[in-house]
């Protein structure tokens, strides 16, 4: 037990020596990409404070189901609602949900969505929380996030098609509320109360993701 806290100790220093060499890409919040269409879901949908079982879904082309569960069980007893594209205006329609699932790829598989929530801190407190891991054992990190990534990906070029980070404050509620259209024309986003939709651009042209990135759907 003795040798065992005397590594970790070693680990530890190691991991705070060497603080300028670690490389985070963590920064402020990236531009709003510019929404082709938006709808206030307020009165639509209850406003839960656990986003994690928000679900944002595609049933076509140019319909969007968005439906809200305080479970992981997607049924009937959710609060849903349906709304569809049309002249260029996104608006709420009074159709049943089809309880699609989420869409996290094109129909082709030519374009894939990557969401995910992290923790947007300082490197001295990423370092910390490095540190308390090692001396724990990896039994102690903190579990709360206050980031959410999202970007589509051309799985051919590896090239960001799309990239929006937004950060919140610290929550152990993961918020992932985006989806993909079956095309990979489109994606769609429920930011707090707000539902939009983005048009993605036909040639990807942003920076190489790594296959890193993906495994972190």
């Amino acid at each position: 037990m003795t040798d065992t806290r005397r590594i970790l100790r070693i680990l530890a220093v190691a991991l705070l020596l060497n603080l300028n060499a670690v490389v985070l890409a963590f920064g402020s919040d990236s531009p709003m990409p510019k929404a082709v269409a938006t709808v206030d879901t307020t009165n639509l949908l209850p406003n839960l404070r656990d986003l994690t079982f928000t679900t944002v879904a595609f049933s076509s082309e140019t319909t969007i189901e968005v439906i809200a569960c305080t479970t992981p069980i997607r049924d009937a007893s959710c609060p849903a609602s349906v709304f569809r594209w049309e002249n260029g205006t996104l608006r709420h329609v009074p159709e049943r949900p089809m309880f699609a699932g989420g869409s996290t790829s094109s129909a082709d598989g030519k374009r894939v969505l990557v969401n995910f929530n992290d923790r947007n801190v300082s490197k001295p407190q990423h370092v910390l929380d490095d540190m308390r891991a090692v001396w724990s054992l990896g039994m102690i990190y903190p579990e709360e996030v206050n980031r959410e990534v999202v970007q589509v990906v051309d799985t051919t070029t590896r090239r960001s098609c799309f990239d929006l980070q937004r950060t919140f404050p610290m929550t152990i509620s993961r918020r992932k509320s985006a989806a993909i259209s079956p095309s990979g024309e489109f994606i769609a986003i429920k930011v707090e109360n707000v539902l939009s939709l983005y048009r993605i651009p036909s040639v990807c042209k942003g920076a190489k993701v790594s296959r890193r990135a993906d495994n972190r759907r």
